[in-house]
């Protein structure tokens, strides 16, 4: 071996013993781990607006005779001939005298829709499941809303956003709110 090669290898070898060793040789220093909670600013959604359903309008129709009285007198009584038949007339005349309740509706679905008559109909059972229906949703709804508003109060500093104690609210050991874990209020939890 020459000395080149010597003093090559030589060299070779402290750099990978000190790289290896680190910083080892010049002493060790004390790492402090210190855990501590850090207060996480939980940003709010807006709550949506509230649902705006329209009414449909229903019809109960049947093959009901529609009643068409006499027309009153001056006394408030409907004056009647011999043969049954109307003194002063009808209140609708132009009603015919077998006329039903599904012919009155007919009559003004006529009038609303320029002549077309269209029908969407469903039994008793399928308004039943669709009443049904309606009041799960309402259920679902009225929920939801009650854990949306529940972490909504558990996420805020106060449920109206301050960070001062409110009316009835406390921030301190003493808070009845629930804590939900990732914070407790003492070292206890």
């Amino acid at each position: 071996m020459t000395l080149k090669n010597s003093i090559l290898w030589m060299t070779l070898l402290a750099t990978l013993t000190l790289t290896t060793s680190g910083c080892s040789m010049f002493g060790a220093k004390q790492v402090e781990v210190i855990s501590k909670p850090i207060e996480i600013e939980i940003m709010q959604p807006t709550m949506p607006r509230s649902i705006d359903l329209k009414e449909p309008h229903w019809f109960v129709v049947s093959e009901a005779k529609v009643s068409n009285p006499c027309v009153k007198d001056e006394e408030g009584k409907r004056p009647r001939n011999e043969d049954k038949t109307c003194t002063l007339g009808k209140e609708h005349p132009d009603w015919p005298e077998d006329y039903s309740y599904l012919d009155k509706f007919l009559d003004e679905i006529k009038k609303q829709n320029g002549g077309d008559v269209v029908f969407i109909a469903m039994t008793m059972g399928d308004y039943e499941l669709m009443s049904f229906n309606m009041q799960e949703l309402r259920r679902y709804i009225r929920e939801v809303q009650e854990v949306v508003v529940y972490y909504r109060n558990v996420t805020i500093k106060n449920p109206d956003g301050t960070t001062e104690a409110g009316v009835g609210v406390t921030n301190g050991e003493d808070s009845r709110r629930p804590s939900i874990g990732l914070f407790p209020r003492d070292n206890k939890e």
